[in-house]
């Protein structure tokens, strides 16, 4: 018989859950330039709730009939089965989201990402590369207004994200 750590597990991927929810609101309900270090923080967050949902599903196996009276108690699903499929759900709506962030990227220019930069020292003009960290606003408009995007923060809302 193994131990299920079920309601760390859980807890976690709920945890993980509201991360990845208010890094992909943040993407889409912000205005102006947009960070790439906020589009690495929504995709780091999809990684770490897949992950984290992975964990409850094999914690779960150990004490079904425990894990999903505990999940019941959090709000969540009733059932491994139904926690599974919205796990299917979500994994669907991420995979269009980064097929739309694929795409997206595809069609930025270099200088979206580099420019070059005089700087002057001591009487001496040289070009540098400087690297950006963000987009502006209206390369980052269609990002934030994609159906992916608002499918995958509902599909996340609906597991209570």
């Amino acid at each position: 018989m193994a131990l299920s750590r079920f309601p760390k597990a859980m807890d976690d991927a709920a945890n993980a859950v509201i991360k990845l929810t208010e890094a992909a609101k943040f993407v889409r309900d912000t205005s102006g330039d947009l960070s790439f270090r906020d589009l690495d923080r929504l995709q780091d967050s999809l990684r770490a709730a897949k992950i984290a949902s992975f964990t409850v599903m094999a914690e779960g196996q150990k004490a079904p009939a425990n894990a999903e009276t505990f999940m019941a108690s959090m709000g969540g699903p009733t059932t491994l089965q139904d926690f599974g499929a919205a796990m299917a759900d979500i994994e669907t709506k991420a995979s269009a989201w980064n097929n739309v962030l694929s795409s997206w990227i595809a069609g930025l220019s270099a200088a979206n990402f580099v420019e070059v930069s005089t700087v002057s020292r001591e009487g001496v003009d040289t070009r540098h590369i400087l690297r950006t960290d963000m987009c502006d606003g209206p390369t980052a408009a269609p990002l934030r207004s994609s159906a992916a995007l608002n499918d995958l923060i509902a599909a996340l809302e609906a597991v209570g994200g």
